[in-house]
């Protein structure tokens, strides 16, 4: 079973791969440009782009205008910039590429699946659906259940993982992932305690020289005395999670900003979840958060050596 403390973070995630702010556009320069996401040339995400294989960063626009992709999560491309993400992580359509924590709305899965459905193999996890009917955890998975069966033309060859104990977590076979990819969960698997059992799975399941993807929330930098109680706002100093996960066995390689917001302050009732998609504060301050928009995030490449 996943404990209730994570089943509440990821909640929460969840809550973030569903609305969107309809008055917000995407910067001038395509969504095939770094400009799009505001980036500096040095910036490692835009030379990813630039460097990309054509044929990978073609499959990536392909997906990312495909009709798989429900409107709402399209629109949030301007703050999430996939195209940039995926670049830097390394994504390529022959790949085996896990990732971790989809959420009931399957964001991400939206584009990687038809990426990878040909050449290459897509491992998602999903939540237990034989818990409790009204419980989050078989709410959100049989929602993810739906969206896969749905479209089979798209997702009949993704892989799911059903998550029951983290700590007995099997994501593939030791030593046969190229990929692993997690957005926006670490705060939740620290809250729970839960990230030793999950990236320990992700580091098994990865060959020598396999890439770890880690987009999270990002905390003002400094000391962290009570990691649990600092995951309860949703964000994690940027220092303190590369330290985590090396500590599971990962070499950091580089970061990027292609995820970064510097209006966003940190410093909201109900943490970042006050920042849209979530909204949680409602109508209080509703006009501010909108201005600031989506949360500053790391966006942190690892690898196994």
């Amino acid at each position: 079973m996943i404990a209730p403390r994570l089943v509440l973070a990821l909640a929460a995630a969840s809550l973030l791969a569903c609305k969107t702010d309809p008055a917000v556009q995407p910067p001038e320069g395509g969504k095939d440009s770094p400009a799009a996401a505001g980036l500096p040339d040095s910036d490692p995400a835009a030379v990813a782009v630039k460097q990309a294989d054509p044929a990978a960063k073609a499959a990536l626009l392909a997906a990312l205008d495909g009709p798989q992709r429900a409107a709402e999560n399209r629109a949030r491309d301007v703050y999430r910039h996939p195209l940039e993400t995926l670049l830097f992580f390394g994504l390529r359509p022959d790949m085996t590429v896990v990732e971790l924590w989809p959420g009931g709305g399957g964001w991400f899965t939206e584009i990687l699946a038809p990426v990878l459905r040909e050449r290459g193999t897509l491992i998602t996890t999903n939540f237990d659906t034989t818990g409790p009917a009204d419980a989050y955890g078989t709410k959100a998975g049989k929602r993810y259940e739906e969206k896969l069966a749905g479209n089979p033309g798209v997702y009949d060859k993704v892989q799911v993982v059903t998550v029951k104990d983290v700590n007995t977590l099997n994501l593939a076979p030791d030593g046969t992932v190229d990929l692993v990819l997690t957005f926006r969960n670490t705060h939740g698997w620290v809250e729970d305690g839960a990230e030793a059992g999950v990236y320990g799975a992700a580091f098994r399941a990865l060959k020598p020289g396999g890439v770890l993807g880690v987009e999270q929330h990002r905390a003002k930098p400094g000391p962290v005395a009570d990691p649990k109680k600092q995951a309860e706002t949703g964000y994690l100093p940027e220092d303190w999670v590369i330290a985590r996960v090396e500590s599971f066995g990962f070499k950091f390689v580089e970061k990027s900003e292609v995820n970064a917001n510097p209006k966003d302050t940190k410093d909201y009732e109900k943490g970042v979840w006050a920042l849209p998609p979530a909204l949680q504060n409602g109508e209080t301050d509703k006009a501010k958060y909108l201005a600031i928009g989506e949360s500053d995030r790391m966006t942190l490449k690892f690898v196994k050596p």
